[in-house]
């Protein structure tokens, strides 16, 4: 994570919250490495030996999916998500802390939502006991990536909105 992200981070959750951000990164950087690692071996083991580990394709799937959701939650909280940022560009410092607060209002909205429906899903597939066709895991655990990434998303957009509201109305802050 660079500097201003650890600030930006740091700023939207605390201490712990940068803390806890450097290591979610470090880990899912880890995890990035092995997933390519284990697509390195794969490949090989296929070209060179003739043989495939079942579950591979699978397991660097449901990995992908888990660090996509959890780095949108760090993207979240340091602002470092996908966005054209024209009119807050264009906007006096005011006028800036409103649009960042009515964003992330609709962030909150929208992942509290989404994080219920990931909840009723996840409860659900489990009571089937459907479990995945290579590695044999339980399918709530890869779902469960979406109920962990839009929880932590509801999270991170709810302490976002209460840093913007008391900027807001203070004045304080960017």
């Amino acid at each position: 994570m660079s500097n201003g992200a650890a600030d930006r981070t740091g700023g939207a959750l605390g201490r712990a919250g940068t803390v806890v951000g450097r290591g979610l990164h470090m880990l899912l950087g880890l995890v990035l490495l092995a997933v390519v690692a284990v697509n390195v071996a794969n490949a090989a083991g296929r070209y060179l030996l003739g043989l495939s580990v079942t579950g591979t394709d699978e397991l660097m799937v449901y990995a992908m999916i888990w660090v996509v959701m959890l780095g949108a939650v760090l993207s979240l909280a340091g602002r470092q998500h996908i966005g054209i940022d024209l009119l807050p560009a264009a906007a006096g410092p005011r006028a800036r802390r409103a649009l960042h607060l009515v964003h992330d209002i609709a962030a909150l909205a929208v992942c509290a939502y989404l994080a219920r429906a990931s909840w009723l899903f996840v409860t659900r597939i489990s009571g089937l006991g459907t479990t995945s066709m290579g590695l044999g895991i339980p399918m709530s655990w890869p779902h469960a990536a979406l109920l962990m990434g839009f929880a932590g998303m509801t999270v991170v957009a709810a302490g976002l909105v209460a840093r913007d509201l008391h900027r807001l109305l203070t004045g304080g802050g960017r």
